[in-house]
């Protein structure tokens, strides 16, 4: 048995397989804020996350031009 995969990823919110295209930009904010700020996961920690898919932001003070922070 031989298994092939071939990934095109030219775009970082969009990528196309030999079985279709996985396509995440409707996810991604544009105006340099988180789509998902200030989450806390629920195994506690007292840390925040902020996320935001295929674009960068920014949360001033540490985190300038990123994918995600905590």
């Amino acid at each position: 048995v031989i298994l092939s995969s071939f990934i095109i990823a030219d775009d970082p919110c969009r990528y196309q397989t030999d079985k279709g295209v996985i396509d995440i930009s409707s996810l991604a904010r544009t105006d340099n804020k988180a789509q998902y700020p200030d989450k806390m996961p629920a195994s506690g920690g007292g840390y925040k996350y902020s996320y935001n898919p295929c674009k960068p932001f920014t949360e001033l003070p540490s985190c300038q031009g990123v994918a995600a922070c905590q």
